[in-house]
Protein backbone atom coordinates (compact mmCIF):
# COMPACT_ATOMS: atom_id res chain seq x y z
CA UNK A 1 0.00 0.00 0.00
CA UNK A 2 1.29 3.75 -1.10
CA UNK A 3 0.57 6.54 1.74
CA UNK A 4 1.80 9.74 1.20
CA UNK A 5 2.40 12.67 3.87
CA UNK A 6 -0.28 15.42 3.84
CA UNK A 7 2.53 17.93 4.65
CA UNK A 8 5.94 17.20 2.65
CA UNK A 9 4.30 15.15 0.09
CA UNK A 10 6.69 12.21 1.01
CA UNK A 11 5.62 8.31 -0.05
CA UNK A 12 5.49 5.08 1.60
CA UNK A 13 5.17 1.87 0.36
CA UNK A 14 3.95 -0.33 2.93
CA UNK A 15 3.05 -3.85 2.99
CA UNK A 16 0.02 -3.53 4.52
CA UNK A 17 -2.48 -0.44 5.94
CA UNK A 18 -1.40 1.04 9.26
CA UNK A 19 -4.16 0.49 11.91
CA UNK A 20 -3.64 3.78 13.16
CA UNK A 21 -1.64 7.35 12.55
CA UNK A 22 1.88 7.27 11.55
CA UNK A 23 4.35 10.16 11.14
CA UNK A 24 6.33 11.13 9.12
CA UNK A 25 10.43 10.27 9.01
CA UNK A 26 11.28 13.28 6.81
CA UNK A 27 9.15 15.76 8.40
CA UNK A 28 7.94 14.46 11.44
CA UNK A 29 3.89 15.41 10.74
CA UNK A 30 1.15 12.81 11.98
CA UNK A 31 -1.10 11.98 10.33
CA UNK A 32 -4.05 9.09 9.64
CA UNK A 33 -3.96 7.71 5.85
CA UNK A 34 -6.94 6.70 3.92
CA UNK A 35 -7.70 2.75 4.48
CA UNK A 36 -9.62 1.91 1.21
CA UNK A 37 -12.44 -0.49 2.20
CA UNK A 38 -12.21 -3.70 0.43
CA UNK A 39 -14.25 -7.35 0.56
CA UNK A 40 -17.57 -4.88 1.37
CA UNK A 41 -18.95 -6.10 -2.12
CA UNK A 42 -21.96 -7.35 -0.71
CA UNK A 43 -23.18 -4.93 1.71
CA UNK A 44 -22.22 -1.99 -1.01
CA UNK A 45 -24.73 -4.34 -3.26
CA UNK A 46 -27.28 -4.36 -0.48
CA UNK A 47 -26.85 -0.16 -0.45
CA UNK A 48 -27.56 -0.13 -4.12
CA UNK A 49 -30.14 -2.61 -4.35
CA UNK A 50 -31.57 -0.24 -1.47
CA UNK A 51 -31.27 2.96 -2.89
CA UNK A 52 -33.06 1.63 -6.38
CA UNK A 53 -35.94 -0.05 -4.34
CA UNK A 54 -36.39 3.27 -2.63
CA UNK A 55 -35.70 5.34 -6.11
CA UNK A 56 -39.17 3.13 -7.03
CA UNK A 57 -41.29 3.35 -4.16
CA UNK A 58 -41.12 7.40 -4.45
CA UNK A 59 -41.38 7.41 -8.01
CA UNK A 60 -44.54 5.62 -7.69
CA UNK A 61 -45.53 7.41 -4.79
CA UNK A 62 -44.95 10.67 -6.82
CA UNK A 63 -46.44 9.30 -9.78
CA UNK A 64 -50.32 8.45 -7.63
CA UNK A 65 -50.15 11.94 -5.87
CA UNK A 66 -49.79 13.68 -9.27
CA UNK A 67 -52.04 12.02 -10.52
CA UNK A 68 -54.58 12.71 -7.75
CA UNK A 69 -53.98 16.10 -7.54
CA UNK A 70 -54.89 16.41 -11.48
CA UNK A 71 -58.20 15.10 -10.67
CA UNK A 72 -58.53 17.40 -7.83
CA UNK A 73 -57.30 20.92 -10.08
CA UNK A 74 -60.01 20.49 -12.50
CA UNK A 75 -63.03 18.99 -10.39
CA UNK A 76 -65.38 20.22 -12.79
CA UNK A 77 -65.18 20.33 -16.46
CA UNK A 78 -67.25 22.51 -19.25
CA UNK A 79 -67.17 20.72 -22.57
CA UNK A 80 -68.92 22.31 -25.90
CA UNK A 81 -69.30 21.26 -29.39
CA UNK A 82 -69.27 23.41 -32.01
CA UNK A 83 -72.13 21.63 -33.42
CA UNK A 84 -74.07 22.77 -30.10
CA UNK A 85 -73.93 26.67 -30.99
CA UNK A 86 -76.78 27.65 -33.41
CA UNK A 87 -78.30 30.85 -34.90
CA UNK A 88 -81.76 31.49 -34.03
CA UNK A 89 -84.45 34.51 -34.24
CA UNK A 90 -84.93 35.81 -30.94
CA UNK A 91 -88.59 37.24 -30.20
CA UNK A 92 -87.88 40.84 -32.46
CA UNK A 93 -86.49 38.66 -34.94
CA UNK A 94 -82.83 39.42 -34.42
CA UNK A 95 -80.30 36.77 -34.91
CA UNK A 96 -79.07 35.55 -31.70
CA UNK A 97 -76.31 32.65 -30.87
CA UNK A 98 -77.86 29.38 -29.37
CA UNK A 99 -75.25 27.36 -27.13
CA UNK A 100 -75.55 24.25 -25.52
CA UNK A 101 -73.18 21.95 -23.35
CA UNK A 102 -72.47 19.64 -20.65
CA UNK A 103 -70.18 20.04 -17.14
CA UNK A 104 -68.55 16.94 -15.66
CA UNK A 105 -67.97 16.21 -11.94
CA UNK A 106 -64.50 14.15 -12.02
CA UNK A 107 -64.53 13.52 -8.11
CA UNK A 108 -66.37 11.44 -6.12
CA UNK A 109 -67.80 14.50 -3.87
CA UNK A 110 -70.85 16.79 -4.70
CA UNK A 111 -69.58 19.81 -5.56
CA UNK A 112 -71.07 23.15 -5.61
CA UNK A 113 -72.13 24.76 -9.11
CA UNK A 114 -69.70 28.01 -10.00
CA UNK A 115 -71.33 30.56 -12.85
CA UNK A 116 -70.82 29.64 -16.17
CA UNK A 117 -69.10 32.13 -18.99
CA UNK A 118 -69.77 32.01 -22.78
CA UNK A 119 -67.03 34.26 -24.67
CA UNK A 120 -67.31 34.95 -28.10
CA UNK A 121 -64.62 35.53 -30.37
CA UNK A 122 -63.51 37.08 -33.88
CA UNK A 123 -61.89 36.37 -36.89
CA UNK A 124 -58.56 37.57 -35.18
CA UNK A 125 -59.34 35.58 -31.66
CA UNK A 126 -59.76 38.35 -29.95
CA UNK A 127 -62.65 38.73 -27.16
CA UNK A 128 -66.01 40.23 -28.42
CA UNK A 129 -67.58 39.39 -25.26
CA UNK A 130 -68.15 37.50 -21.97
CA UNK A 131 -71.65 36.88 -20.40
CA UNK A 132 -71.65 34.92 -17.31
CA UNK A 133 -74.78 33.07 -16.09
CA UNK A 134 -76.02 31.13 -13.23
CA UNK A 135 -75.68 27.65 -13.76
CA UNK A 136 -78.77 25.06 -14.33
CA UNK A 137 -78.17 23.26 -10.95
CA UNK A 138 -76.77 24.36 -7.45
CA UNK A 139 -74.96 20.88 -6.78
CA UNK A 140 -73.37 18.54 -9.40
CA UNK A 141 -73.10 15.23 -7.75
CA UNK A 142 -70.02 12.96 -8.04
CA UNK A 143 -69.12 11.74 -11.68
CA UNK A 144 -72.57 13.52 -12.78
CA UNK A 145 -72.92 15.38 -15.87
CA UNK A 146 -75.67 18.07 -16.54
CA UNK A 147 -76.28 19.61 -19.49
CA UNK A 148 -77.09 23.39 -19.98
CA UNK A 149 -78.56 26.05 -22.77
CA UNK A 150 -78.22 29.67 -22.84
CA UNK A 151 -78.77 32.36 -25.60
CA UNK A 152 -75.84 35.39 -26.26
CA UNK A 153 -77.19 38.42 -26.20
CA UNK A 154 -74.22 39.77 -28.65
CA UNK A 155 -74.42 40.44 -32.05
CA UNK A 156 -73.86 37.37 -34.36
CA UNK A 157 -72.17 39.19 -37.22
CA UNK A 158 -68.53 39.29 -35.98
CA UNK A 159 -68.52 36.25 -34.31
CA UNK A 160 -66.46 33.10 -35.51
CA UNK A 161 -65.92 31.07 -32.17
CA UNK A 162 -67.50 30.63 -28.67
CA UNK A 163 -65.44 28.62 -25.68
CA UNK A 164 -67.43 28.05 -22.38
CA UNK A 165 -65.61 28.45 -19.22
CA UNK A 166 -66.50 27.99 -15.33
CA UNK A 167 -65.63 31.15 -12.79
CA UNK A 168 -63.10 30.36 -10.97
CA UNK A 169 -62.12 26.81 -11.52
CA UNK A 170 -58.32 26.92 -13.78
Amino acid sequence: MKIVCDFCKTSYNLNKAPNGPVKCAVCGHTWVPYRPLVGRAFIKFIAALCALISVCIFAFVVVVEVNNRAEHRKPLVAGMDEKNVHIIKDENGADRIFVSGNIKNNTDELYGMPNIEIISYDEKKNVLSRQTFLPPVTFIDAKTTITFNYVLSVETKNVRRVAVELKGIK
